[in-house]
C-alpha cells in the first residue's frame, strides 16, 4: 500500500502532462512548444476508503508548464513539466478533512521515438512530492520509466502505467495508511 501511494503521489504529472509529438521537419531543432494547463482531478481511492471505513478521495489541482522539446528532425526528445502552485490532497467527504501538500517537484521526460505510442519514456521527478505531516514525506528524485499511450490533444504524451526504477532521497518507509486515516476521521 506505502508503494502504491507514492506511486501514486508521483505519477500525476506522468500520467496526464509528460511531453508531446508534434508534426515538424525542419533541417534545424524545432523550436520548444509551451503550453499553459490548468489541472483538477478528483479519484475515488478504493483502498483507503476501505482501510479508513470511509470514503476517501485524491485531488490534484493547480496550474501546470509543460515545455517540449525537439530534435534537428522535429522529433520529440524531451519535456519538462513545472507546477510550483499544483498540490495533491487526501480528503474525505464525510468528515470534512483533508490532507494537502503542495508538489513543486519538476518532471523531466526523456523521450524515445520521439514520444509515439507504443514508445517508452523515462521520467524524472526531484523535489518534494507529498508531506503528510513533519518527518513524514516524500522528497528526493524518483526515475519512472512507462509507455506512451495516448497524446492530448496539444500533443503532450499520456502515459500508461509507469514503473519505479529508482528512488533516492527522504522517502517516509512506515506504512501511511493508519495516519491518512487518523488524519482524516472525525472528532
Amino acid at each position: 500500500m506505502r508503494r502504491r501511494i507514492g506511486l501514486l503521489v508521483s505519477l500525476v504529472a506522468l500520467l496526464a502532462l509528460g511531453g508531446g509529438l508534434l508534426a515538424a521537419t525542419p533541417a534545424w531543432a524545432a523550436p520548444p512548444q509551451h503550453f499553459h494547463q490548468q489541472f483538477n482531478l478528483s479519484v475515488p481511492d478504493d483502498e483507503l476508503s476501505a482501510a479508513c471505513g470511509f470514503d476517501v478521495v485524491v485531488v490534484f489541482a493547480g496550474n501546470v508548464n509543460t515545455t517540449l522539446f525537439y530534435d534537428q528532425s522535429g522529433a520529440l526528445v524531451r519535456s519538462t513539466v513545472t507546477g510550483p502552485t499544483f498540490t495533491q490532497s487526501f480528503t474525505a467527504p464525510s468528515t470534512g478533512k483533508s490532507i494537502v501538500s503542495r508538489q513543486p517537484f519538476p518532471v523531466i521526460t526523456d523521450y524515445t521515438g520521439g514520444g509515439a505510442v507504443g514508445t517508452l519514456a523515462v521520467a524524472r521527478a526531484t523535489g518534494l512530492v507529498f508531506m503528510f505531516q513533519p518527518g513524514v514525506m516524500f522528497t528526493g528524485r524518483q526515475v519512472f520509466e512507462a509507455v506512451v499511450v495516448d497524446h492530448t490533444p496539444e500533443g503532450i504524451p499520456i502515459f500508461g502505467d509507469a514503473s519505479l526504477i529508482s528512488q533516492s532521497g527522504n522517502f517516509f518507509s512506515g506504512d501511511l495508511v493508519p495516519l491518512i486515516c487518523a488524519a482524516l476521521s472525525g472528532p
